[in-house]
This record gives C-alpha cells, structure tokens and sequence, in this order.
C-alpha cells in the first residue's frame, strides 16, 4: 500500500483550513499566489503567502497556516509592491478632509455631489464624493515631485473662509464656487460670476470651515492603492467577495476595488494606536536661534507639511518634528510595545545631522548614532512600554545646528 508523503498531507490540512475558513467566514481569495508581510500588534512581523481574507480575519500560509484578526494587526504589504509606488499619484489628484488622497479626476459638481472618474483604472466607474467631505483637488499635478507636494501643504495649511482657485498663470482667485459643469467653472467673486475654463486652471481648495468628516470611532482600514491613492475604509460595512474588495468609504462613498490594486493597508482602531492620532501631553519646540522660524509638530505629514518620506518611502501615518522638539505622550499604563523608523525626511539635502531620542518614564532606552542622509532610516527595537506613565520623543541639533534637521517618525505606533 502507498501511504501519502508527509508534505502531501501537509498540503491537505492546508487545504481543508483554507477552504474552512472560506465557507465559514464568506472568504474568498483569487487562486494565484499573493505574497504578504504582516505586522501584528505583539510586534512580529510575518510573511507568507495569503490564503484568505475577509472583513474581519485573513489567514497567511508559511509552513502551516496561520490566522489573524484585523482588531490584532498594524499593517499588511502586498510584497508584488516591493517599490512602494503609491507614493507617486500622476496627472491628477482630490484631497478629502481626513487627508485621503485619490488620484482621481474631478469633472463637475451636481447636488453638493463632486463628480470623478479614476485616473489610473479607467474601467472602473465613475462616482461620487459630498463636497462637503473634499479639501480640495488638483486638475493637473506637476511633473516634479516636490511641486505635487507644495500642493498638498497648500491644500492643508490655509484656514482662509473661502474657496480659492489658482490658475496655470499664477493668478489666485478666491470667492465661492457656484457651478461646475461641462468644461467651465464658476465663481462668485466680489458680488459677480466668474467663468473659467477648466483648462486654466491648475488647483481648487474648497473652504475649509465648510468640511464635515468626522473620524470614525470603529475598526477602519486606511488602503494604499497602487496608483498613489490612499482611502480609508470602514472594516465592518466592506466585504471581500472573489478577487474584490466591496469598500465602503469613512465618506459613505462604495467603491469596488480589485485586490490586486492594492499595496498596503493599515489597520485603525484595533490593537495598534498610532501616536498621529493621539493628542500629547505636550509638544515643545525650541529655534536654534532666539526668533528664529517655530516648526510644530506634525500629524502625518513632515515637518515642512508635506508626505513623510525616508529613503523614497511613503508613510500615510507618523510625526514630522524639526530640531529642537520634545513631544510627551500619556500612556497610562495601557500599552506593552512601542515602534517606529526614524530618519531624515527626504526633502532634507547635504551634510545636515539630527539626534534623536525616546525617553520613557524619564529614562532614556533608544538613542542611536546622529541621524545623517547617508545612514538612512532606522528602525527603532521593540521598545517595552509595559507598565509606563509617559512616552516622550526627541528631536535635537545636530553637527550643523537646526540645518536640515527635519525628522520623521514613521509608521509610529504603541501597541496594546
């Protein structure tokens, strides 16, 4: 008699907990070998091969097969997007008040509705956004990569009342957008309509006392899609049926989204808290020089105000903090392990230094060598936090005083 070889039996009990897990969970993933790698919220990092996913759980196949619920992960990497080109959005772009970022095109307003079409994926269709949920939106993204993200910083750092519209000869229009339709724009400016060909102009930002995004409270995906999108999804409301992700949008907005369009999703609101999105204690920045410029701490964006970036990485989630800056976190006793990579963002150039530093109930447990552009990021240890009262992060002068000293904590995250 012919008895099964061990790795054939090994294969059959992978088979059946995959095909389990497929009827009991309503999990279906495509047949062709998608290659991952997880970071749990105990710290491990694993990688394998994705056997099932769903809305609330996936399982990874290594040797044996191994499941995860989403409330326990920090991240996953779909490693066919080894580059990380999702942080290079081309042609155009809308920026939504929670900072998501879609590459996408808009082509009119109809019912307080904002009218777009994908820029990268034409087969998908169009839909809809509430113009209440857009910051603003690009209709040409410039070639250079720093001037795409001056747009960004602009987008997001202006409190003016009042919708602006600047266009390709430099000219800044402000007033209120009234009527979007065909290839025109109008604005009501100084009591008159303004019409202007969409052709002509380059950028809108909509009046920001006028957004209303309220941060979901529940367990929430933010997807990085290849095309250099990044939407945040709630976790509860989409589903995973065959090769598509059934995503519903913080926004309301569904979108059907091909598994294999997406590079990366971050999980918010499980076990993994993200120190972007917890208000410190305290955030203290002190110039090299008396009167010198203040740089306050950044949520999500560099300290400059654009994408963090190290080494031609993007972060969607982490802190921007220029030297010198100290920034307090109340921990309360509630987490056990704290990450990060640190370096000096990648618009810093030439021999500029930083220091930094991660003090933890006034002890100080991770201080590595200046960071300097040549050295590159760092990733941080699991730095134990079990039982702390207080997480405190620095930023200090380096060789060359505050010269360059732009840092970025990236992907910053206490885990429970």
């Amino acid at each position: 008699m012919n008895f099964p070889s061990p790795s054939f039996e090994r294969g059959c009990l992978q088979f059946a907990a995959a095909s389990w897990l497929v009827v009991a969970m309503s999990c279906v993933l495509a047949a062709d070998e998608t290659r991952v790698t997880l970071l749990d919220a105990d710290g491990r990092e694993s990688s394998g091969w994705l056997q099932a996913i769903s809305h609330d759980f996936l399982s990874i196949t290594r040797q044996t097969s191994a499941n995860w619920k989403w409330s326990d992960v920090v991240w996953l990497r779909f490693e066919r997007q080894v580059d990380n080109a999702s942080d290079q959005p081309r042609g155009s772009a809308i920026w939504l008040a929670n900072g998501d970022r879609l590459v996408a095109r808009g082509i009119g307003i109809e019912d307080e509705q904002l009218r777009a079409v994908w820029r990268q994926f034409p087969e998908w269709p169009e839909f809809q956004l509430p113009l209440e949920s857009v910051r603003g939106l690009s209709l040409s993204l410039p070639q250079a990569r720093e001037r795409r993200d001056e747009i960004a910083a602009w987008l997001f750092d202006r409190k003016e009342a009042r919708d602006e519209l600047r266009l390709f000869n430099g000219d800044v229009l402000s007033g209120e957008v009234t009527g979007w339709r065909a290839e025109s724009i109008t604005l009501k400016s100084g009591g008159a309509d303004v019409r202007l060909l969409n052709t002509d102009i380059r950028d809108i930002r909509f009046n920001p006392e006028l957004l209303m995004l309220s941060p979901p409270k529940e367990l929430c995906w933010l997807v990085s899609l290849k095309d250099g999108s990044r939407v945040t999804i709630v976790a509860a409301k989409s589903r995973v049926v065959g090769e598509t992700l059934r995503a519903v949008h913080v926004s309301g907005v569904s979108w059907e989204i091909p598994l294999g369009a997406i590079a990366e999703l971050r999980v918010l609101h499980g076990r993994a808290v993200f120190l972007s999105d917890v208000a410190p204690l305290e955030a203290k920045h002190t110039p090299f020089l008396p009167d010198a410029r203040e740089w306050p701490l950044q949520q999500d964006r560099s300290a400059s105000g654009r994408p963090l970036r190290l080494k031609g990485r993007e972060f969607p989630k982490g802190l921007g903090m220029h030297s010198r800056t100290t920034v307090t976190y109340d921990l309360a006793e509630k987490f056990r392990v704290f990450q990060a990579v640190v370096g000096l963002d990648d618009t810093t150039i030439g021999d500029g230094t930083a220091k930094c530093a991660v003090d933890v109930d006034g002890r100080r447990v991770f201080e590595p060598p200046a960071l300097t552009r040549l050295q590159g990021p760092v990733r941080l240890p699991n730095i134990d936090v079990s039982g702390a009262k207080r997480l405190t992060l620095t930023v200090d002068f380096g060789e060359l005083g505050d010269s360059q000293d732009q840092v970025n904590w990236g992907d910053a995250v206490l885990l429970r």
